[in-house]
């Protein structure tokens, strides 16, 4: 008998906390006809759990632009101590890290003071201090592809108070995201005195810990990521088990059939038309759908020759049909809207010729090569566009190469990645605001050219739209597109500084987005997450379980427990006899 177990969809396996990490799980062909091997069975003194999901990549960083995989956000969340929380059950401050935080103003600060726990402490001993604060706004303001520049920026000072383990950060305005800041902290006693590249130093591997696990094991590979148990972790939230493994299932039948002989106990799969109808039939299983506060965009980059013209990108993206794409890539023909579905202004006339010297194939659209999912969406965009006679190709690459230096000197024109659908206001200054920061020459230029009359703006743009906007500047962080406009700016300020609110803001923001033709959303992050009647989390329900933005169900992993086979057949046979 079926259960509906709303449930996480991912895959992680909690694995034995040996020297040695053992094989991936494997799946019986269940077509052979001489079907004979048993699954294994789990030493229950081991408190392993197994989460089996679709997608994996070995790059650890959760403050990389573009970043978005859910493990990714699992590990960060397990390993990496974030001062707030936030989730479905709101805002929380983490007082196994922070022992008192006192703000000058609770709505709009311009000064917060912290104080660490004073036994906060990372895997290898090393005490939790001021520098792992300043490292990390230091990076992501320094570093190309971190995605928070524009939330980062704002802090002009991270100094030391008096009391010990007390330290004061200032900003340079009011601030209203500030319980934003300082997410997944970074050891910078290993990052910063190694000199690590930012955006690679997470590769195959996180070097300390600071959360209720550590990173044993990264094998990309083979689609295998493994976690332990901190023993050093000091706080009260201890992990109630000892591994967590996350281990990549190749399609829906294999994750079916891995559920089926308990070689995993939970999968996190992306939705689609059948997937609800097959792993629902799973018995001793709860189901649940879920989607993340992640979406898959076509960011059009207008530091690219092409589509730095506001009527070209209008053209441009009149000729994609995005449901399409989204059908294609996610399997789904009733696929739903993106959460946050801004719909750009278009034109039905296609563009002149886009060749060029330096274009000689016309429209390049960037993804990430380990990314299938925008891979095959930017596959599936150009398709379109030669199909209506405009010519284009797609580029794929390492993250660095495709969302960093491609992307900055217009060498694509376009990039497919998931990004956050914007909740915040941090999330619209991420990915809209104009990336220079306040007072440097490039925000003084850029402030003289939004200081021009409409029509002067628009006839040096080539764009007869009043208000248009002005010449961008290179695209950086979560800023893929390069937008820096001048009405959207002023409101993005705003409601930074705590002048106006975003309930009532939102629809003036998207429509201005809308105007500047910039993006194309095309998919959310919806995910169909099966739990085994074995995997006890934090309520019986899997359907109330808390959920977070990025990691989904995930965020609860510290406190999931394995009950035996046994207790779960004696409950079963119970069941029975009562329902006979």
């Amino acid at each position: 008998m079926a259960t509906s177990l709303a449930a996480a969809t991912f895959a992680v396996t909690l694995s034995a906390c040996q020297a040695n990490p053992g094989e991936a799980p494997t799946v019986e062909d269940p077509a052979s006809p001489t079907q004979t091997r048993q699954p294994q069975p789990v030493d229950e003194s081991l408190r392993e759990i197994t989460v089996g999901l679709d997608r994996f990549t070995s790059n650890l960083n959760p403050h990389l632009v573009g970043n978005r995989n859910p493990v990714v956000a699992a590990v960060a969340d397990l390993t990496l101590p974030s001062v707030y929380t936030n989730g479905s059950r709101g805002e929380n401050l983490n007082d196994d890290l922070i022992a008192e935080v006192k703000p000058n103003d609770p709505a709009n600060p311009t000064e917060v003071v912290y104080t660490l726990h004073p036994e906060a402490q990372w895997s290898d001993g090393t005490p939790i201090t001021i520098s792992d604060f300043q490292y990390l706004r230091e990076a992501i303001v320094d570093e190309p592809l971190a995605v928070a520049k524009g939330l980062y920026r704002h802090i002009s000072s991270i100094e030391p108070e008096k009391k010990d383990k007390s330290f004061k950060v200032t900003f340079d305005q009011p601030l209203s995201d500030w319980k934003r800041l300082f997410a997944h902290l970074l050891p910078s006693h290993i990052y910063r005195a190694e000199g690590r590249s930012f955006d690679t130093m997470m590769d195959e591997g996180s070097v300390a810990s600071a959360g209720q696990y550590s990173v044993k094991t990264v094998d990309e590979g083979r689609g295998l990521l493994e976690l332990q148990r901190n023993d050093r972790y000091w706080g009260a939230k201890a992990a109630k088990s000892d591994v967590i493994r996350f281990t990549a299932v190749p399609d829906k039948s294999t994750g079916a059939q891995m559920m089926r002989t308990q070689q995993i106990q939970m999968y996190m799969t992306q939705r689609s038309a059948t997937s609800d109808l097959a792993l629902d039939q799973l018995p001793y299983t709860q189901m649940r759908n879920t989607a993340r506060g992640v979406q898959l965009n076509l960011q059009v980059n207008q530091a690219s020759p092409i589509f730095s013209d506001h009527e070209t990108r209008r053209r441009v993206l009149g000729a994609i049909n995005a449901e399409m794409v989204a059908r294609i890539v996610s399997g789904d023909p009733e696929i739903e809207a993106p959460r946050w579905h801004v719909t750009p202004d278009t034109a039905t006339e296609m563009p002149t010729d886009l060749t060029s010297e330096e274009r000689p194939d016309g429209i390049v659209i960037g993804a990430v090569t380990d990314d299938r999912v925008a891979v095959d969406a930017a596959r599936s965009i150009v398709d379109q566009l030669l199909l209506v006679g405009i010519p284009a190709s797609v580029r794929t690459g390492k993250a660095g190469e495709i969302l960093g230096a491609a992307v900055e000197n217009g060498d694509v024109d376009g990039v497919v990645t998931w990004q956050r659908s914007p909740q915040v206001v941090s999330d619209y200054v991420e990915q809209y605001g104009c990336t220079s920061a306040p007072g440097s020459e490039d925000a003084q230029t850029q402030s003289d050219a939004d200081s021009q009359d409409p029509a002067d703006r628009s006839d040096s743009e080539g764009s007869e739209d009043e208000g248009a906007p002005a010449t961008p500047k290179k695209p950086g962080g979560g800023n893929l597109s390069g937008t820096c406009d001048h009405d959207l700016q002023q409101r993005l300020d705003d409601l930074s500084e705590g002048r106006t609110k975003l309930h009532d803001e939102r629809e003036k923001l998207d429509d201005r987005i809308a105007e500047i033709s910039t993006v194309l959303p095309i998919l959310s992050d919806g995910f169909t997450v099966v739990a085994s009647d074995r995997l006890n989390g934090p309520t019986p329900g899997l359907e109330d379980w808390p959920l977070d933005d990025s990691s989904s169900v995930l965020i609860s992993a510290p406190q999931w427990t394995l009950s035996p086979i046994e207790e779960i057949n004696r409950n079963s046979a119970e069941n029975a006899r009562k329902e006979d």
